[in-house]
């Protein structure tokens, strides 16, 4: 799963974000496919780029995730933050009630709506977890307007599980410290 910010510049052009991605995308074994959303740096076109790389895109749209006789749902939202475009409702729409929801949102600021509307895990990044962390202190940039705990790591909020991975990039800066980069494997197990 991919939760955006898949170049460094927020304008210019989008070519130089295919070769990396297709590296990462033929490194990558997943039996159910990989998913992604936008973030504040891309545009529609990058969906339409990563699409033809075998990446499904979520724009505000959900997709059935079946296993035998289970099934979990991940609903994906486009970017909140700058273009907010979003739109949760629509994103849930055709997912059953009592389903069990994914998120994968650019930004953790949708916490509250998604709780509200059942998601059980919510999935995103776009903090970088500040990219310049201090001991004791912890980033200097927030970069969100979720409560300043759900910027970086795992989270709960209610009943719903969340995670901001620092993700492998930066932005406005070519720099992290003491924020290591990261990809994040999450298990799930029924209970």
């Amino acid at each position: 799963m991919f939760t955006g910010d898949y170049r460094f510049d927020v304008k210019g052009s989008c070519a130089g974000v295919y070769a990396p991605m297709r590296d990462v995308i033929s490194s990558i074994s997943s039996r159910h496919g990989i998913v992604g959303v936008l973030g504040n740096h891309d545009v529609a076109e990058i969906a339409f780029g990563l699409e033809e790389l075998g990446v499904r895109m979520l724009v505000n749209e959900a997709l059935e995730i079946r296993r035998r006789n289970e099934s979990l749902w991940l609903a994906g939202i486009d970017d909140p933050f700058d273009y907010r475009c979003d739109d949760l409702k629509a994103a849930l729409a055709n997912v059953p009630h009592q389903g069990f929801k994914i998120l994968l949102a650019h930004t953790p600021d949708l916490f509250e709506p998604a709780a509200k509307a059942g998601v059980a895990l919510y999935l995103c990044g776009h903090t970088h977890a500040g990219q310049i962390r201090l001991p004791g202190i912890g980033s200097l940039k927030h970069n969100s307007k979720s409560p300043r705990e759900y910027s970086f790591g795992h989270w709960e909020y209610g009943q719903m599980q969340g995670y901001t991975t620092a993700g492998v990039g930066c932005s406005a800066l070519r720099v992290r410290y003491n924020c290591p980069p990261e990809a994040v494997l999450i298990e799930l197990n029924a209970v």
